[in-house]
Formats: structure tokens, sequence, C-alpha cells
């Protein structure tokens, strides 16, 4: 008799969960309790908590970030978006709704090397406090808990130009008391850069259903589409997404974020839930976000007719490198031509080598078929009033008589040899250098956020480097000390700069 109460009321806590994960909790992402209609299968899957959107920014714009890079947290949108990351980054997020119900995310990618993609981890965690159960007579069966959670783990490279894609594979669990259900699921993301619009692609929770209790359940499976632009140089992004759900009515959002300051981000976003008028999901949302440093924390509030309000907070921190070491001595994979140094006549390089002897240098003859007429009588001239050097410097060193002072050269006389005129030093420069970046679409990225925080980059060059990916070249300086200025000055923001000599 005991057992068989025991068995009913852990059917009925069965029940009450089921009906919390698969209506109720929806409600947190937005999504209402109402009963399903004929297109529409609503509260018929488990994993409900795997829609909970991640990221206090992307909340701040309503969720319209299928084509929004925004980090780590990038890996529960849109997997392909981690392309686009040139440093390590780790993410935390806590939100709250309801009072006693908590969601922890944490997620961390990095780049693997150039050509190599971007990797990410996370971990999901639904959970509420323990529930104190009883028996049909009310009587007390003792504590349980209630817990979701699911790891993730994610891949992203580019595919060809600003193309790139993402994969993400799943493992989840959901506990209740001694009942519980595991599943595995997977993301598929694509984006691509089209005239500096930004457009993206994902499907997510792909998988076979979860067993929980008697029953079997599917997955939350749904489909994004989203756009983005930036306006005013970058200082406002504009984005809107199309979300098809297929356990409830699609949705559309639309979103906004403005930097009033280059450390100061405002946000807003409108959502609007199809084919139903008052539903709770429909309205505005509002964010806030600092970026110091190597740390960004966002806040967003998500309004809710009918239930509390959501509130997300989001801590980020972006590490001050990647692990691709700059070689020792950096090779240009565009160098200038260098031009050959003119060639020094004869007749110079011949006085040159005697003065460098101690010699007074001796006049050459010119050939007589290299004379015009017109300067012929004046060399008569000059020969008639005056001996050559040549001839008075050979009379005064010898006895013999003076030859003749102008003795044409024989045929034969084998041309003096020619000293090549000494190179002027080149002059070294001194350039600052971000990189290596696996995709060009990273390189400009960075250059954007580095215009944003207010750095000069006008003269910014990407080149690429065989092997290595990109490299960004911010300026360029006859010194070192206003290099090592604007090197110090991009560390205290976490960039990783080198100053490296170069002879261009």
């Amino acid at each position: 008799m005991r057992k068989n109460e025991f068995a009913r009321s852990l059917a009925s806590y069965v029940r009450m969960f089921l009906l919390f994960s698969t209506v109720l909790f929806p409600a947190s992402l937005y999504l209402t309790v109402r009963p399903a209609n004929a297109q529409v299968a609503v509260g018929t899957s488990a994993g409900e908590f795997l829609g909970f959107e991640v990221g206090a920014s992307s909340a701040g714009i309503a969720g319209a970030n299928t084509s929004v890079a925004t980090g780590a947290t990038s890996q529960f949108w849109n997997p392909s978006l981690l392309s686009l990351m040139s440093r390590p980054q780790v993410s935390l997020m806590h939100a709250t709704w309801l009072g006693n119900l908590q969601y922890e995310w944490i997620g961390y990618a990095r780049p693997l090397g150039p050509n190599k993609g971007v990797g990410s981890l996370s971990v999901a965690y639904f959970h509420m406090p323990s529930l104190s159960g009883v028996d049909q007579f009310d009587n007390p069966t003792g504590d349980f808990r209630v817990y979701d959670m699911a790891m993730t783990a994610g891949y992203a490279r580019p595919i060809w130009k600003t193309l790139m894609l993402g994969v993400n594979g799943k493992f989840i669990r959901q506990m209740l008391a001694d009942v519980s259900g595991t599943g595995v699921a997977v993301d598929f993301g694509a984006s691509a850069a089209v005239m500096g619009t930004t457009i993206g692609a994902t499907v997510q929770n792909l998988g076979p259903d979860i067993s929980f209790g008697s029953g079997s359940y599917s997955l939350p499976q749904l489909t994004r589409f989203g756009v983005s632009h930036a306006l005013l140089t970058d200082r406002l992004l504009v984005a809107a997404d199309y979300t098809i759900p297929k356990t409830y009515y699609n949705d559309f959002r639309i979103g906004t974020e403005f930097r009033a300051h280059p450390m100061l981000a405002v946000r807003a976003g409108y959502r609007r839930i199809s084919a139903t008028k008052d539903d709770p999901a429909t309205g505005f949302s509002f964010g806030l976000g600092t970026h110091v440093g190597p740390m960004s924390l966002d806040y967003a509030m998500t309004p809710s007719n009918g239930f509390a309000d959501v509130h997300r907070f989001s801590l980020g921190y972006t590490f001050g490198g990647t692990d691709v070491k700059p070689e020792p001595e950096p090779r240009h994979p565009k160098q200038r031509p260098v031009k050959p140094a003119p060639k020094t006549p004869p007749a110079i390089a011949t006085i040159t080598d005697t003065q460098a002897h101690g010699a007074s240098p001796a006049p050459r003859a010119t050939p007589p078929a290299q004379k015009s007429a017109a300067q012929q009588p004046a060399v008569e001239a000059a020969k008639k009033e005056a001996p050559s050097a040549a001839s008075t410097q050979v009379a005064n060193s010898a006895p013999a008589p003076a030859a003749p002072s102008v003795s044409p050269p024989p045929a034969a006389a084998p041309a003096p040899e020619t000293v090549p005129a000494p190179k002027a030093p080149e002059k070294e420069y001194y350039e600052v250098v971000l990189g290596n970046y696996q995709t060009e679409q990273s390189a400009q990225s960075e250059l954007k956020a580095l215009q944003i925080l207010g750095f000069a980059v006008k003269d910014a060059v990407i080149t690429v480097v065989p092997g290595k990916g990109y490299r960004l070249s911010l300026a360029r300086y006859d010194s070192r000390k206003p290099a090592d200025q604007f090197a110090a000055a991009l560390i205290k923001m976490s960039f990783t700069p080198r100053v490296e000599v170069t002879s261009r």
C-alpha cells in the first residue's frame, strides 16, 4: 500500500515537472501558457531550458542576434560567428525569474591557430531550490532536487571568403528526484558578409527524443534567420531576426545598439509573436553595456506581461593575446621593390679611386670620334696655351724628356675598372602590428573595434601572410619612441601589438 502511494506521488511530481519544463518555463523564454491549436504543438517537448537565451547584450536587442557576433556567447546564437574571434574569451551569465528560478551559463572560446578555426565549450545549468515531497495524505516524503543541465562543445571556421560555418554538439541531462532523462543534440550555423551586411542562419536542437519517466519527448527544435548592418562608422548597429520554433508560434525581432561612448553601449529591441494578440512575449527589451580594457559587463531587462520580468547579467573577459606567437624576425609578405643604385659613370669612378689612393686624377682623353665639331677648336687652343696636368706631373717626377701634352690612347687599351659608388644606408621605420588573424573579416573587425575606441588607424593596412593568416599593420613611424607609445596605449586596452623594424 505504501509503495503504491509513493508511486502515485512520484508520478504526480513528474507530471508537475513536465508541465513546468514544457509550459511554464518557456514563458521565461518569452513563451506563454495557453492550449495548443491545430498548427502549433505547444508544450510537447522536453529540454525547453535549451531555449533560454544566453547573453545580456543579446537580450537587450530582443534576441535579434543570429547575425551579430557577441564573442563566446555566439556559440548559443550562431556557432559560425565564433570564426570572427581573434583572441580567447570567457563569458558568464546569471538570470533570475520568478524569484527562486536561476539560470547560469559559462562559456569559453578561443582561436586554435591560423586557418584552424575556433573551438568553444559551455555549460548551462537551470535550477531551483530543493522541493519537499508529500504523499496523497500530505505526509512528508523527503526533499528532492530539480535541475536541467547541458554541456556544449562547438567548432567554427571560415570556408570561403566571408562564408563561415559552425557546429555544436550537446549533452543534455534533466533531473527530478529519482526520475531523469538524458539526450544529445546538435546545432548548425552559417553566416556571411555581403556588402557590409551580415546574414546568418541556424538550426538548433536536432536530435532524438528524450525518454523521461514513462514517456518520450522530442527536443525543442527551431530555425533562425537574421540580418544586421552597422551605420555611423560602426557606432550604430541595427539587426532583425525571424524565428521558427517547432513547438510555438513564429516571431519577428528587431534590435539596435548605439555606442554613445567607446566604453558604453545602449540597447533596445522589440519582439512580436505572430498569430496571437496579447502574448506576454510581445514587447520591448532594454539593456546597457560597458567595456573597460579586457572586461565587459552587460545588463538586460525583458518585460513579461503576466509574469515577472527577466533580468540578465553577463560578464566577459577577453584575454590579451592569441596562441599565435610572432616570429623573431617577421617576414613581410608584400615587399616594395627596391630600386637599384644608379651606375656611376666610368670617369667619375676613376677619379674617386685615384683620390682614394692619394694621387691627383689624370684627365681622360676623349677619342676624336666622340668630339663634336664645335668642341675641337677649343681643345686645340687649350693645348697650345698650357701643358696638361698629366704632362707636368710626369716631367717633374722623371728626368726623361716630357712626352707630348696630348697623346691619343692606343686603340686596344683596356677601359679603367669601374668602382661602384657606395650605397646610401636604408632608412629604418618602426611599424606597429597586430595579428595574426584567420580571416580578413576578423582583421577588419579588429580595425573597427580600434576605431570605436578612438585610435587613429587611417593608415592601417591588412596583408596576407602565407601560412599564417592575415597581418594588420596600424601605423609606421620614423623613430622608435612614438611607435612604443602607440603600442603601450594598445596594451592598456588589452590588445597585443608588436613593434617591427623595417626598411620599407
